[in-house]
């Protein structure tokens, strides 16, 4: 009998030593998650000071003597500096206290010196991006990015479990210690028989909390969430990881540095009425996944305010992540039914991007499954993604759409399309409506004004009403937001700009007169491509490129508005081409083929028409783009480009124009500057202008591209007449 006392007694004991040792790990755990966040900021800024430190001092000692005159205002010598053999500001700073030794250098001129290289550092650092530099890949970059993928998974893993990790460590921290003292038979010695009894209850109370539902599913939560953020990735897995998401790593560094740029919104143009009333939404992101910056939370903000607005941000900046964030504040306060609607072939790029972004269902309500989607939609609500083109089929009798937001809403600048037609019923009816597009001017300025007059036509007739460029953008501010990269995205590698002039060969040239003569505007566009069989000069540059870019391991994205060169292009590269994308590749194939090139390891090209791959897709793992020949919009050219260079490049974006020299390409350039002119004048906030809005002949950009193409050609063949050539 008494074994068997004091076997249940061991066994008791034993149970309660497991007990005690599962809550400490557990409130353990709980800390580390709870406190994990403040830790790793406090990391990433000491790295990043470092970091930034470190930069500023290897572009000191590169930086060469001449940066020194300018910082000084030119009044500082040289001459005596180059004669002491001085040829860069770092070996000055490596001898700062010995320069008076050398002959002709004073005290006055170690004065001006130390004056002149704190201003040049200034100046310097004021210049120094922060960015991993994955083509260095350097300890820190390492260490750095280390600290900020920590943070990501902190953000997507930990962050929602923050609730339940403070129940757990609450209901371990009142009982652990009375818990421990009764499951140590010495510390319970001198406790007294009430010690002991309380002691005991502790124990008790710690069990029955750590085994109640609710405390269960919170341990287990907590203990994966916290593996989650000690789980340390290779090096390798690392970089790719920073490579594919690097938008993500990027906006938290600038969050944990406080480096954010300002939020540039048109708070100066709004009344204060709408300005105050854009600051006081405190926007609810507990259904978002993604981290935003501040300039994306105040164009989340602006839509929720002031209700029906264009958003008109420069292509790369994230108008999907603030619209997604505006309908997820919505849908917290409890708002159920929200719509997209885009382009076919962006439609699975939408699902996408909100399975990525957000906890909102995304619905499907276009294409083969419709039906189905469209009654899960408006049975249990959601996010809906539709066509322009299916929008006329869309049942929205009964729905109260909360939020509906169009995409490259410049397909419905046309009042009287059918597309613009559907689009308005939606638009009346919706409560809130963003129409998303980087190009709300391509041609002329009534089309701005279409698309204002969709969504605050008081605004529409004020605008239209301005005298001068300056006074339409006042005008139409309380319902337009526009912000360009170089306002927002410090971090943003440069963009290299590259014309290729491209000599056609005696064949080509042959061929091209041949074409003029014939009228064939299309066929002079693509005349270094008539004949695959044929050499082409231009296909000759573009595998030099590929070739040249991919041994330096960077991907390459070729656009042409062609099928047929594209075709020459797949096939001149080979395996390594990825595509070609055209409008007849099916969205979702789109998307596949996308994915496929963004997660290729080795150096690849993508091949695409570039008014579908130019449009809506992500590309920013290519930092090499080639524009076969130029477009005749200016809008369409740099939404290409914007593909690859947007938030989430990490290098240099090099974009090369092959312009074939004497031909048609030399004036369709000329009729793109003057149309980005115009955008300028209007549509550009960062381009503020004084000039009188007729100073602009718009005019002249009447959209009438037959009539275009008939002036180039007769420009073309008085050129060929000029040159000698007396055909026709």
């Amino acid at each position: 009998m008494r074994n068997e006392v004091a076997m249940v007694a061991a066994a008791r004991s034993s149970q309660a030593r497991a007990l005690v040792t599962d809550a400490t790990h557990a409130q353990r755990a709980a800390r580390t998650v709870l406190d994990a966040e403040q830790h790793l900021v406090a990391e990433i800024r000491g790295l990043a000071t470092g970091h930034r430190k470190q930069s500023l001092d290897e572009r000191l000692h590169q930086t060469d003597l001449d940066r020194l005159r300018e910082a000084a205002g030119g009044r500082l010598r040289l001459g005596p500096l180059r004669a002491a053999g001085f040829t860069t500001v770092g070996q000055l700073m490596a001898n700062r206290h010995r320069l008076h030794e050398y002959p002709g250098i004073g005290p006055t001129t170690v004065t001006q010196l130390e004056d002149a290289i704190a201003a040049l550092a200034e100046s310097v650092e004021a210049d120094t991006v922060l960015r991993p530099d994955p083509d260095r890949r350097s300890p820190a970059d390492t260490h750095l990015l280390r600290s900020l993928h920590r943070l990501a998974v902190f953000r997507k893993r930990v962050r929602p479990v923050l609730g339940r990790a403070g129940d757990l460590h609450d209901a371990v921290a009142g009982s652990i210690d009375g818990a421990r003292r009764a499951n140590s038979r010495w510390r319970s010695l001198f406790r007294g028989r009430q010690g002991r009894q309380a002691d005991l209850a502790a124990l008790n109370a710690l069990e029955t909390a750590l085994r109640s539902p609710r405390l269960e599913t919170a341990r287990t939560r907590v203990l994966a969430a916290a593996a989650a953020l000690a789980a340390e990735p290779t090096e390798k897995q690392l970089w790719q990881k920073y490579q594919a998401d690097a938008a993500t790593y990027l906006t938290l560094l600038a969050e944990a540095t406080g480096e954010q740029a300002g939020e540039q919104g048109p708070a100066g143009r709004l009344s204060p009425d709408d300005a105050a009333r854009v600051d006081e939404v405190r926007l609810d992101t507990s259904l978002l996944v993604s981290t935003l910056r501040g300039y994306q939370s105040f164009g989340a903000r602006f839509m929720i305010a002031q209700r029906r607005v264009i958003i008109g941000d420069e292509m790369g900046l994230g108008k999907t992540v603030e619209t997604l964030a505006a309908m997820c504040h919505l849908a917290a306060h409890g708002r159920r039914h929200f719509l997209v609607v885009c382009p076919p072939s962006l439609a699975a790029n939408w699902m996408h991007e909100i399975k990525r972004h957000c906890r909102l269902t995304p619905r499907l309500l276009y294409g083969g499954d419709a039906a189905r989607g469209t009654a899960a939609w408006r049975a249990n609500g959601g996010l809906g993604v539709t066509t322009y083109t299916a929008l006329d089929r869309l049942d929205l009798d009964g729905v109260d759409v909360a939020m509906a937001a169009f995409d490259e809403a410049h397909y419905i600048k046309n009042p009287d399309a059918k597309r613009t037609l559907q689009s308005r019923r939606l638009i009346e009816r919706a409560e809130r409506v963003a129409l998303l597009t980087g190009t709300p001017l391509e041609n002329r300025v009534t089309e701005f004004g279409v698309l204002t007059e969709h969504v605050n036509p008081e605004v529409a007739r004020q605008a239209a009403a301005a005298p001068s460029a300056e006074a339409f953008r006042r005008a139409i501010a309380p319902a337009y937001l526009r912000r360009n990269q170089s306002d927002v995205l410090a971090e943003l590698p440069d963009r290299i700009e590259n014309v290729q002039p491209v000599t056609l060969s005696p064949e080509e040239a042959a061929a091209y007169r041949k074409t003029v003569w014939e009228g064939k505007f299309m066929t002079m566009r693509r005349a270094t491509f008539g004949d695959p069989a044929r050499t082409s000069t231009k296909l000759d540059h573009i595998r030099e490129i590929a070739a040249e870019a991919m041994a330096e391991g960077h991907k390459v994205v070729v656009f042409s508005y062609f099928r047929d060169v594209l075709d020459a292009v797949a096939d001149a590269l080979g395996k390594r081409a990825h595509g070609p994308l055209s409008g007849s590749t099916p969205p979702l194939q789109r998307q596949q083929v996308v994915d496929a090139f963004t997660a290729s390891r080795r150096p690849a090209v993508l091949v695409s028409q570039i008014e579908v791959g130019g449009v809506g897709l992500n590309l920013q793992t290519a930092s090499v783009v080639v524009l076969v020949e130029p477009q005749w919009k200016p809008s369409i050219e740099e939404q290409a480009i914007a593909r690859c260079h947007r938030m989430g490049q990490v290098r240099p974006v090099q974009v090369f124009r092959l312009i074939a020299e004497d031909t048609v390409d030399t004036s369709v350039r000329e009729l793109v500057a003057g149309k980005a002119a115009l955008f300028d004048e209007y549509a550009r906030p960062s381009a503020a202008k004084d000039d009188n809005a007729g100073a602009v002949d718009v005019t002249q950009h009447d959209g009438s591209r037959a009539a275009a193409e008939r002036q180039i050609i007769e420009r073309e063949r008085a050129r060929l007449r000029d040159s000698g050539d007396q055909h026709g």
